[in-house]
């Protein structure tokens, strides 16, 4: 797979916009995607050393770093510039400026691991609840994983078209203002829609669109590197 080889079809480009979301069966090669796991294994194997406001657990309460369940490294390119470099993100840029204009930038990276048996599930929530509130919804996520994503390990789930509303009202998880993650009330869970991955793969969702991942209860971890691409915000 040469670099900026993925492309939607004008069919894929509808579906994206009519839904909230879209899944690429394959965004980068194998041998791009062992890099990439090759490289935030090795963060994460530092993730105790690494600076408690880029490196922290999502399943606990903020500065509980006692138990790793889930992980989480913010912008890991600024640790592993080359990152940056690789075929998933040439890929996924040419991706964003096909959904959303050729003048669309690179807005952030994460990453999060979920070893086996972790347990914790990441609640239903809308990414644009953790920006600002004139923050646009002119974003889209790519969600990679690295390892097979099935639903016993925690693949993403979406409502369809939950981002043509507003923005739902969020709490911290649980309403303990301890915890850093946030979710909603408002969602009917039946609705969901799971999309289970081959690593490489990827799903896209726009910063409004609900989405979910189930505690891993296989006996195999997984990894996810994200991207997101967009426009600053607020945008003028």
């Amino acid at each position: 797979m040469s670099s900026a080889s993925v492309r939607l079809t004008e069919q894929q480009i509808a579906q994206y916009h009519r839904e909230g979301f879209l899944v690429i069966d394959q965004i980068t090669d194998p041998d791009d995607r062992a890099r990439i796991e090759e490289w935030l294994m090795a963060l994460f194997r530092r993730h105790a050393e690494l600076p408690a406001e880029v490196a922290y657990e999502l399943g606990n309460a903020k500065n509980d770093r006692s138990v790793q369940t889930t992980p989480q490294i913010i912008s890991p390119h600024k640790l592993e510039p080359r990152l940056r470099e690789t075929n998933y993100f040439r890929n996924a840029q040419a991706v964003a400026r096909q959904l959303l204009g050729a003048d669309c930038g690179f807005q952030g990276d994460h990453t999060i691991y979920k070893p086996p048996h972790n347990n914790k599930a990441t609640a239903w929530h809308q990414d644009l609840a953790y920006y600002a509130k004139n923050a646009t919804a002119y974003v889209v996520n790519f969600w990679m994983p690295l390892h097979d994503a099935t639903i016993e390990s925690g693949c993403m789930q979406f409502i369809p078209r939950s981002h043509h509303g507003n923005l739902l009202p969020h709490h911290p998880v649980n309403h303990d203002p301890n915890m850093h993650t946030l979710e909603t009330d408002e969602v009917d869970p039946r609705q969901a829609v799971a999309c289970p991955l081959k690593a490489g793969g990827a799903t896209l969702h726009s910063l409004k669109t609900l989405h979910y991942t189930g505690p891993n209860v296989s006996d195999r971890p997984r990894l996810a590197y994200i991207l997101a691409f967009g426009y600053e915000w607020p945008r003028t």
